[in-house]
């Protein structure tokens, strides 16, 4: 199994982000991300919302925040049921986004290791396109599909012959959970945490119609060295794959380059080895005049927050 990576970037730095000293919650959670022009927009895998930030001098300032129920109808569960947003992205004046889709296993009692309920979590079940007026950078409408039974993603990806085996196994327990998502020159690919099937981890590719409806999901089979998806990127006709544990081991971690292409091979280009935090959320970015890969991570550490300023890392890449 080739284990060589071709180091195509370098830890250049860091990038404020600045939620305001309110945001606690919502930085500690911050899960995907996506520039366009001077604009970021982030979203939290706990909460329902997207925020807007605005690029400054040396890092972005939150300049505003966009409920999703008021743009998305009939949400399952209740108000305060997360939607375990994942990973979004644009085309030429939408924003793309997508929730884990996954079950998720009871939290023990006091007396349990494991709890054996396993909850379908359908708010989760989030796969929505998010119309953007662009004279004003904000959300004016939704298109979604639904939330569980057919025409759902959740029920496209059960009746799959390679999926169906794991459709009852939880999130990290190697069941059905989305984590990556890219639009690249107008095709729709999810990147899938789990299930890693014979050793491979799984890319998708939906068909989604005119009236927002998943005509099919085609897989794509990679070698990323056992790991799961956790994020997808576009680069230009390219797709970067942050690769990590389908389960909640503390890595490796890896970057991957792949053209989604049948035959295709993923190309490892930098690795993270086994951080003490797990990068999440990956998009590019232009501060200071110069283009780079920002960097969220699931669960940071203290030092990298500061009174609602969060601290991403910058990767740059290699010149050659």
């Amino acid at each position: 199994m080739d284990t060589v990576t071709t180091s195509e970037f370098f830890l250049a730095g860091q990038v404020s982000l600045d939620y305001g000293t309110s945001e606690q919650a919502l930085v500690r959670n911050l899960s995907g991300c996506v520039t366009a022009g001077a604009m970021l927009w982030t979203v939290s895998d706990e909460g329902r919302t997207i925020e807007r930030l605005t690029r400054e001098v040396d890092g972005y300032r939150l300049s505003d925040r966009f409920a999703l129920d008021q743009f998305i109808q009939e949400i399952p569960g209740s108000s305060d049921d997360e939607l375990d947003l994942e990973s979004l992205d644009l085309d030429v004046s939408s924003i793309w986004l997508c929730g884990a889709h996954c079950k998720v296993r009871r939290k023990p009692e006091a007396n349990e290791i494991l709890n054996s309920e396993i909850r379908a979590r359908k708010s989760r079940r989030l796969l929505a396109r998010l119309t953007i007026d662009q004279s004003t950078g904000r959300p004016v409408a939704a298109q979604s599909v639904p939330f569980e039974g057919d025409g759902s993603l959740r029920a496209v990806l059960e009746t799959d012959p390679f999926f169906s085996p794991f459709r009852e196994l939880p999130t990290k327990e190697n069941g059905i959970d989305v984590e990556g998502l890219a639009v690249v020159d107008g095709r729709v690919f999810i990147g899938l945490r789990g299930p890693v099937i014979g050793g491979f981890a799984v890319v998708a590719e939906l068909t989604i119609d005119n009236a927002f409806k998943i005509r099919s999901a085609r897989p794509y089979f990679l070698n990323l060295q056992g790991l799961g998806v956790r994020e997808l990127t576009r680069d230009g006709a390219s797709i970067l794959i942050t690769a990590g544990p389908a389960g909640e081991a503390q890595g490796p971690f890896a970057l991957y380059r792949w053209s989604p292409e049948p035959g295709s091979a993923p190309r490892k280009i930098y690795s993270w080895g086994t951080p003490i935090e797990k990068p999440e959320g990956l998009c590019w970015c232009e501060v200071c005049g110069e283009r780079g890969l920002l960097v969220f991570y699931d669960s940071p550490g203290d030092t990298r927050l500061q009174n609602g300023v969060y601290s991403a890392d910058l990767l740059k890449r290699l010149q050659v």
